[in-house]
């Protein structure tokens, strides 16, 4: 399903004379101006009444006019907004303010409890310069649980923990859920804990123990044991140091890496776990754990029961942990239970996607569906077809661009949504003003992706340069991967291929091949071939070491291709008839030729997108309509359309005129679950030599 979320931002400096600067960005790119948080909330005082202080702790955040201005705009324009709460390092304080409590309420409409509503999933957002890795497709998703309860805890004025009672409970919360429990045999060391992460594969560490935060060090400790059963103290750093070397370990497989760390405070403890493990929080999120779910106060039994049982349920339905924490919330509230704010969420995912859900293939050939395409992949005779919609997140989408345009060169029309409409008012006048506008959109929304600020020298240096140049410039291949949790252009790079077919204008894809050690080219069409010109061939031919991306529609950075890039619809009319009329003399033989032998993936595309039609139409239409190959369109899950059972009849009467098996799902949904089979069927790949 397609995330429905704009992605909202709101940024906190470190404090400076006006106070905390505050910014609040949306989707990367629309940069609100800069406003001020007043200081003075500090220490923060609570009430009696959480609803009252949650206002109040709104009203404080938005206190300043732009700010106020800013959240409203958004809200009109984004109803469903994920909502990322970053608070910079150099002001930790501002973290034991209770921001789950964050409650809108207008006059004349009903409060909201921001963190709990599922139009705004809400977390702490840190960033950090890592990979946290893949959603997890596996299932059952497996929890080791440990539970902390040193012999001499008394002696540290902390009261003793009933392991058999902790487990139990646990047990009877997830007893419905598709998860499986593991106990951590006492005594709970840290050594234990690495040793049964190494070895168990876990994608959740739920532990429960006493914890502290020392003023004098500045750093936050847990009560385990050590060897003998006596307490020890850990200290944040030693912890996630122990995590990290888990996370980094190259052996563990994405799928058995760990997603999630949730702190748990002990049913009888009288002290509450607030400072030491807000402090633990950020390091294990810092050591590449993507979301630690931690008790900022004290949280009553069935209040921490219901929340945990809310909490995995839901997760384990849609996979994204903000939502799961909102919805967990929620129910609190909804069931009158006191604390529903307690659990906070510090994450490094910009989607909230810890675990990844599996699309669906409606056909009768569902069974053969994934033997057969990871056959062809292992043979290379697989062939993707990449388009636009695969760049969500990384460039800005075709809308936007066409309604900036159009803005620009003040379209008439009530269309200005429409791109190709758009592209060929501005071509009439000037086809190169069109091309060069296009591309500078396209920069400027790299660098917003990327979370870069363009400086002066950078404007001045890639005013005139080439897409690829400027993707190159700012290091994407390496960059993208501590943004992105699963890129799909590094994944569809590790498939082997020796040729991937695109209708985008980027170099994504050759820059994921080149990141991967291989030799990549890019090739594009003869636009302007003479009349009677012999075929050719690319030499030498496409192979897994020396892959060839192909673009259909030209790109910039060559002459040609560039004055040849399809954006208008006359470009698209004319590539339609070039294509099916002449594809012998403006395509490679041997490229012509792979693509006849292969199947196809179509990645990014909907079947309303001109770029789909007209290689379908035009170029493949009789290779796909022969023969018995699978080919696969990754098509939207249409479930919350009203007339989803038409709409998907529709699809696959026009697809299956081509013998394209649907997935219904997104492209990421897809090329995450395709890399997961990937790595096992490669590493079953040996078996076949027993005899």
């Amino acid at each position: 399903m397609q995330n429905p979320y704009a992605d909202l931002e709101i940024r906190i400096l470190s404090r400076q004379e006006q106070g905390y600067p505050v910014e609040i960005t949306v989707n990367n790119e629309q940069e609100f101006p800069r406003g001020h948080l007043d200081p003075d909330l500090l220490p923060w005082v609570p009430t009696a009444v959480p609803a009252e202080d949650g206002e109040r702790l709104f009203r404080r955040l938005f206190a300043d006019d732009a700010l106020k201005t800013a959240w409203a705009e958004v809200r009109g324009q984004h109803p469903q907004r994920r909502i990322r709460l970053r608070i910079d390092a150099a002001a930790p304080e501002l973290h034991s303010l209770p921001w789950e409590l964050l409650r809108e309420a207008d006059q004349g409409a009903v409060a909201q409890d921001v963190a709990a509503a599922t139009a705004t999933p809400f977390s702490r957002y840190l960033a950090g310069k890592w990979q946290p890795g893949s959603p997890i497709l596996k299932r059952p998703i497996k929890i080791l649980v440990a539970i902390a309860n040193p012999r001499d805890l008394a002696d540290h004025d902390a009261v003793p923990i009933d392991v058999q009672a902790e487990w139990q409970a646990l047990q009877e919360t997830c007893a419905d859920l598709d998860v499986e429990l593991t106990l951590l045999p006492a005594p709970c060391t840290l050594a234990r804990i690495e040793n049964e992460l190494r070895n168990g594969g876990y994608h959740i560490l739920h532990l429960i123990a006493h914890g502290r935060y020392s003023e004098r060090r500045g750093a936050a400790a847990l009560y385990l044991s050590d060897d003998q059963s006596r307490m020890e103290r850990v200290l944040d750093a030693d912890f996630a140091a122990m995590l990290a070397r888990q996370l980094a370990d190259v052996d563990v497989q994405r799928e058995n890496k760990l997603r999630l760390v949730f702190l748990a405070s002990c049913q009888g403890a009288t002290r509450s776990p607030a400072d030491a493990f807000r402090g633990f929080a950020p390091s294990l999120v810092a050591a590449g754990v993507p979301a630690v779910l931690a008790m900022q106060d004290l949280i009553p039994v069935i209040t921490a029961q219901a929340f945990t049982r809310s909490f995995y349920s839901q997760l384990l339905q849609h996979g994204l942990v903000d939502l799961a924490c909102n919805e967990a919330r929620s129910s609190l509230i909804s069931d009158r239970l006191a604390g529903a704010a307690i659990p906070v969420l510090f994450m490094r995912l910009q989607s909230g996607q810890l675990l990844g859900q599996r699309g669906r293939i409606a056909s009768e050939r569902a069974e053969q569906f994934w033997p057969f395409l990871l056959e062809n992949i292992e043979l290379g005779q697989c062939t993707p077809f990449i388009g636009p919609r695969i760049n969500i997140g990384l460039l800005p989408d075709r809308q936007t661009i066409a309604q900036k345009l159009a803005e620009r060169f003040e379209y008439p029309l009530p269309d200005c949504h429409n791109l190709a409409r758009v592209a060929q008012f501005i071509a009439i006048q000037d086809p190169s003003v069109l091309r060069e506008r296009y591309t500078r959109l396209l920069k400027g929304g790299l660098f917003s992706a990327l979370g870069l600020q363009a400086s002066q020298d950078d404007r001045r240096r890639l005013l005139k340069a080439s897409l690829d140049e400027t993707i190159e410039h700012v290091n994407w291949a390496e960059r993208v991967l501590q943004i992105q949790e699963n890129e799909i252009h590094h994944m569809l790079a590790d498939l082997g291929l020796p040729l991937y077919m695109t209708t985008n204008f980027d170099s994504f894809m050759v820059q994921a091949l080149r990141h991967k050690g291989l030799d990549p080219r890019r090739a594009g069409p003869r636009w302007d071939p003479q009349v009677g010109s012999p075929q050719y061939v690319l030499s030498p031919k496409p192979s897994p070491e020396q892959p060839v991306v192909f673009y259909l529609n030209g790109y910039d950075g060559d002459p040609e291709q560039e004055a040849h890039m399809i954006l208008s619809e006359d470009d698209y009319l004319a590539h339609f008839v070039r294509l099916a009329r002449d594809q012998e003399i403006v395509l490679p033989m041997n490229v012509l030729s792979e693509i006849s032998r292969h199947s196809f993936l179509f990645l990014g595309y909907s079947i309303d997108d001109w770029e789909f039609r007209i290689i379908l139409q035009g170029l493949l239409k009789p290779i796909a309509q022969s023969g018995e190959k699978l080919h696969v369109g990754v098509q939207l899950d249409v479930e919350d359309n009203p007339n989803a059972d038409k709409v998907v009849q529709y699809i696959r009467q026009y697809l299956g005129r081509f013998h394209i098996e649907i997935y219904w799902g997104t492209s990421r949904q897809f090329v995450t679950e395709l890399h997961a089979r990937w790595q096992e069927y490669m590493e079953g790949a040996d078996d076949d030599w027993g005899f």
